[in-house]
């Protein structure tokens, strides 16, 4: 509950929505936005088999959008404490 009441806080374009609470008798879930496109590691896989390497542009832009979403959390008082590419 108290992970719900924090994403609540949470409205920017690089984060993904929170949406409603369900609960059951044994069971919080968490109802999220669907974000299609998946996740980053996978991109930056896929772009290592295909032999691709980021520009320093791509890389820029990513960056860009995750510190934005880092400052607007930060200030909220709120620390992402694993931050990565993907779901391990």
């Amino acid at each position: 509950m108290k992970e719900a009441d924090i994403l609540r806080q949470l409205n920017h374009t690089n984060i993904v929505k929170f949406i409603k609470i369900i609960e059951s008798e044994t069971r919080v879930f968490l109802v999220m936005e669907l974000v299609n496109g998946g996740q980053l590691q996978e991109y930056i896989e896929e772009r290592r088999k295909q032999g691709i390497p980021f520009t320093d542009e791509e890389v820029s832009t990513i960056m860009r959008s995750i510190f934005s979403a880092l400052q607007n959390i930060h200030s909220k008082d709120v620390i992402h404490r694993d931050l990565k590419p993907g779901i391990v």
